[in-house]
């Protein structure tokens, strides 16, 4: 192709283990990502679904879920294969990547209107026979003939002419690409028109999924390490094993990432039912020989390729897991060179190729292993591409060796769909006040012991998916602890007598072995009346026996009660007014790890769960249950009325609340942390995945709306909610920034504010005097922000911190004052005054 008569824009594609990227230069010379499904990076996974085609992307994660066997999560680590086995249908290899490649031409024809001349990018040392294999399926993907870039040379003219870093000619730079499944080192010299490459290594064994492997192996050998289960999770044969596997890797993968940020996480183990704490120091000494191997790598290449340490005028770490604190500490130690690391070292490939291309054509011959002749010749491209592709995630029909049937495959134990005919299906459940549900990962506060959450695809979860970081907005709003996946405190629910009609407790007192609260006035609690904004007007020390682990809000007649579940395997019930204890309920053996509570019938319900067993009863009488069986290890993302049935959500399915009978499906979409709220009257699902809002349709999973923009640092923290007439979503970045976001209109709502004095662990939705208000929970305490002006309102209070953080918290109205209900790490539960 021709660099003096450049089409109207061209295109450069990094085929990455885990992730594909796309980068575009319009004619005007503008650069940019295409967006797939809101994210520039898109899942280089594909699924085989029942009409035969493939599904790639964030869907394909999805339904690889539940149905593993039909799944490939990193089709470049089957270059090797001749073909690989989707469900019961043999595809060769060559067709796999084309169906990734497919869905990228598709996403980018519609942005541009019709295809540029294309760069995909391989590994340097990748010889004829693996490059032909990627040309190939290129070329029946509808993309043409495409030039061969090796991504150290991509990355190189990333660094040099988009980051304008200076290298003379003659002069040398080291790549160090660390990504999702291989890891490459590789020495280049500038010459007159772009790099030579002078000596290249690396490894297709090891990459960000070897660490999440090492790490997923030391959590099993450190962590309940006699508990049977872990056969299950780290060799599963069974379906749902196996997505119990993929939940657990998920977990650890986030884990992983917020280390990246943090000292210390917490993550929840499927299966085994219980959170794990996990400290950077340790991810270090886990990952530490894989980094150490890569660092020999590089020492090699370095000296093969004959340059002095004084020629090396650069170390350029690319791929997402060289992002990991340790890598750029070890490399500077042993080799001697400052690297130079960027804020998003996964896209640096993609977008270096477009400025590559034209330097060079093809990759540095290096032998590989040799690869049985492909068996899908390359399709000419309207057949790949057709003209009018469908607008979903679908991409072209795969060929198969021998044109098998695809049948919907017998799993043992997978749940089947039950269909309702009563239910709206694709707009869920009939508009009303529903309550809020928790989603894929949020970070969460260090704490001394365990509390049980879950994944996430994902949450698209994943996540994960987080402790519950939604907060109630008409009955309560809850806190979440950081890093859990699943529901750890369970859903908080509304109903529409909600928040006006609650009131919380203005003298208070300690509580006895027995959980009945001691006389007394409680230091430093002031009488409601005379209430301001962060004073303490209720307190119940030691309301449970170790941390509480969720907290919620309801009534009992026409009497406002908190409702506290902890580890102690006990929840119980308080009187706002009085601060004294109604009653308890001690169906469980295990801490609570998800409580929700929601009206009924005319009377409040509670449904809570232990790792044994869950269990539905009213809380006017704990001691008749309603139901109780064995728990499920499902993710409950929400729990109230669906279609005036009593029910919740899981990944998957709606099911009945009393019986645990799968009701109707629905399909959530992969988040990094998510929320069920309501949109326009509709319940969604709505959270974030690669730092960018959605609103997805839970029929199919589908974005809806507007695309929200995407926000330059890490979301932290998550919440949604209605308040000032609006459906709004906040977010909280690893930098302090508190966001409001207009859901319906998929627009920022109001101005962003800054947390500056702690690290904010969960966010909720409140409106406070007519306002819409964020409330933080953080390291330090409780801070509350006007959306609209992004100022803070009062001082930080609440504060806790170290070993008596904040775990969950809750939301009431008492005599006209909002008021937050907060559980500790300690046991205690505290009530605020918000106005």
């Amino acid at each position: 192709m021709s660099f003096s008569n450049p089409r109207p824009a061209a295109i450069s594609i990094d085929f990455g283990t885990s992730h594909t990227v796309a980068t575009i230069r319009r004619a005007d010379g503008r650069v940019h990502q295409q967006l797939f499904d809101g994210s520039p990076q898109l899942p280089s996974a594909v699924f085989m679904n029942d009409e035969g085609g493939p599904v790639v992307g964030t869907d394909a994660v999805h339904s690889g879920r539940r149905r593993p066997d039909r799944f490939e999560p990193n089709p470049k680590r089957r270059i090797d294969d001749e073909s690989i086995l989707l469900g019961d249908t043999e595809i060769p290899v060559t067709s796999v990547i084309a169906a990734v490649l497919s869905r990228v031409a598709r996403e980018c024809e519609h942005t541009l209107g019709a295809l540029g001349p294309v760069t995909v990018t391989v590994p340097a040392a990748w010889g004829p026979t693996r490059r032909h294999v990627v040309a190939d399926a290129a070329t029946a993907a509808g993309l043409g003939q495409v030039d061969l870039v090796a991504e150290p040379v991509a990355a190189a003219s990333y660094f040099v002419d988009t980051l304008d870093i200076e290298v003379a000619p003659g002069n040398g730079v080291v790549v160090y690409d660390l990504g999702g499944g291989t890891f490459d080192a590789t020495v280049l010299r500038r010459n007159a028109t772009g790099f030579d490459v002078l000596a290249v290594d690396g490894a297709g064994d090891l990459g960000g999924l070897d660490f999440d492997q090492a790490l997923a192996e030391h959590l099993a050998a450190t962590v309940n390490a006699d508990d049977d289960r872990w056969q299950r999770l780290t060799n599963p044969t069974e379906p749902a094993d196996l997505r119990h596997r993929t939940a657990f890797m998920d977990e650890v993968r986030q884990a992983k990432e917020r280390l990246s940020r943090s000292a210390s996480t917490d993550l929840t183990i499927p299966l085994l039912d219980i959170d794990a704490h996990l400290t950077r120091e340790e991810v270090e000494t886990v990952c530490a020989p894989l980094v150490a191997r890569t660092i020999r790598v590089t020492q090699g290449v370095i000296r093969e390729s004959g340059l002095a340490k004084e020629q090396i005028t650069g170390l350029f770490l690319v791929g997402a897991a060289s992002r990991m604190p340790l890598v750029a500490t070890l490399l500077h130690r042993e080799l001697g060179i400052a690297p130079a690391a960027i804020e998003q070292p996964e896209l640096a490939v993609s977008e270096g190729g477009l400025a590559a291309h034209h330097a060079i054509s093809t990759p540095v011959s290096v032998p590989s292993p040799a690869l049985p002749p492909q068996t899908a010749p390359p399709q000419p491209t309207p057949a790949a591409v057709p003209a009018a592709a469908p607008d979903t995630n679908q991409t072209m029909q795969l060929p198969g060796t021998s044109q098998p049937r695809l049948t919907p495959q017998a799993v043992p134990g997978s749940p089947q769909p039950v269909t309702q005919p009563a239910m709206a299906a694709p707009q869920g459940p009939p508009p009303g006040p529903y309550p809020q549900g928790p989603g894929y990962p949020a970070p969460q506060p260090e704490r001394p012991s365990w509390a049980k959450s879950k994944q996430g695809l994902t949450a698209i979860g994943a996540a994960a998916a987080a402790v519950v970081i939604t907060l109630g907005v008409l009955i309560g709003l809850q806190f979440m602890p950081d890093g859990e996946n699943d529901v750890a405190g369970g859903a908080e629910p509304q109903s529409e007598n909600g928040t006006d009609e609650q009131s919380a407790a203005s003298d208070n007192g300690g509580d006895s072995d027995d959980g009945t609260a001691d006389s007394g006035e409680a230091s430093g609690v002031v009488p409601l009346a005379e209430a301001v904004q962060g004073d303490l007007v209720g307190d119940i020390p030691l309301a449970h026996t170790g941390p509480v682990t969720a907290v919620r809000t309801g009534f009992i007649d026409t009497t406002p009660v908190a409702v506290t579940g902890g580890e102690d395997a006990i929840v119980r019930i308080w009187d706002l007014t009085t601060g004294e204890k109604v009653d308890e309920f001690r169906g469980h053996q295990g801490p609570i790890d998800h409580l929700s509570v929601f009206e009924y019938d005319g009377q409040w319900i509670a449904f809570s769960r232990s790792s044994e067993t869950e269990a539905v009863w009213p809380l006017a009488d704990p001691a008749t249950p309603i139901a109780q069986r064995e728990a499920s290890y499902d993710t409950i993302y929400w729990v109230g009325l669906w279609d005036g049935v009593p029910a919740y959500l899981t990944d998957y399915e709606v099911r009945q609340l009393y019986t645990g009978a799968a009701i109707a499906d629905i399909s959530t979409s992969y988040a990094d942390l998510s929320a069920m709220t309501q949109v326009g009257g509709v319940l969604r699902h709505t959270g974030t995945y690669e730092n960018r809002v959605f609103v997805a349709d839970l029929a199919t999973g589908e974005p809806v709306g507007g695309t929200f923009d995407q926000l330059t640092y890490d979301v932290v923290a998550f919440g949604a909610g209605t308040a000032a007439g609006k459906d709004i979503g906040v977010t909280v970045t690893a930098e302090g920034s508190v966001q409001g976001w207009d859901l319906a209109a998929a627009e920022p709502f109001g101005t962003a504010g800054q947390e500056l004095l702690q690290e904010v662990t969960a966010v909720g939705v409140a409106e406070i005097e007519g306002a819409a208000v964020a409330l933080l929970n953080g390291s330090q305490g409780l801070s509350m922000f006007d959306l609209s002006t992004g100022t803070q309102l009062g001082e930080l209070f609440a504060q806790h911190s170290g070993e008596d953080v904040i775990q969950s918290a809750a939301l009431a109205e008492i005599e006209g004052t909002k008021t937050a209900v907060t559980g500790s790490a300690t046991g205690n539960v505290q009530v605020w005054a918000l106005h």
